[in-house]
Parts: C-alpha cells; sequence; structure tokens
C-alpha cells in the first residue's frame, strides 16, 4: 500500500532541522582538539595539553556518538585527532609532571 506524502498526518512527517546541540559538540570537540594541539607544540604547555587532550578524546568520542550529520562527524574526527597529537606532544615534553 502506498500512501501520498498529503495524505499522511502532521506529525508523520518528517522535516529536515538543524542540530544545534550535536553541531555545537562537534565544535566544541574541535576547539579542544586546537588548544591540545597548540599546547602540546609548546615546551611549557605540556600539562595543559595533556589535561584537555584526553578531556577533549573522551567528549569528542562522545560527540560521535550522538553526531547526525557527515560534516559533524569530520569536525569530530579532525578534533579527536588534534586532541591525541596534543596529548602525544604534551607527554613527550614531560606529561602531567609541572
Amino acid at each position: 500500500m502506498h500512501v501520498m506524502p498529503h495524505v499522511l498526518a502532521r506529525h508523520q512527517i518528517r522535516r529536515h532541522s538543524a542540530h544545534p546541540r550535536e553541531t555545537s559538540l562537534a565544535v566544541t570537540t574541535l576547539v579542544g582538539g586546537l588548544i591540545a594541539a597548540v599546547s602540546g607544540i609548546v615546551h611549557a604547555g605540556h600539562f595543559v595539553a595533556v589535561c584537555v587532550g584526553v578531556a577533549t578524546i573522551i567528549f569528542g568520542l562522545y560527540s560521535q556518538l550522538v553526531s547526525a550529520t557527515t560534516s559533524e562527524r569530520w569536525i569530530n574526527v579532525i578534533g579527536i585527532g588534534l586532541a591525541f597529537v596534543g596529548v602525544g606532544l604534551g607527554l613527550s615534553h614531560g606529561g602531567f609532571t609541572l
């Protein structure tokens, strides 16, 4: 049985809407990854790089889990990758030691 779109009830029609929560999660992941990577490059910022990087990786994985669009997934992967680089550089410069 084929149902015409004009016959469906109003609540049955799927509308394409923005995903502000998922988009803000993805942008937050990207910003955290940038902070971790830049802090990891600076030798004195190793503690910040490791702390922000680990938090961003965990946050980014959750953001990836709930992402709704391909562009959000791209932003998440880039942010998680930058956070991983920041953690690696931070650990090589001293890690959690102050």
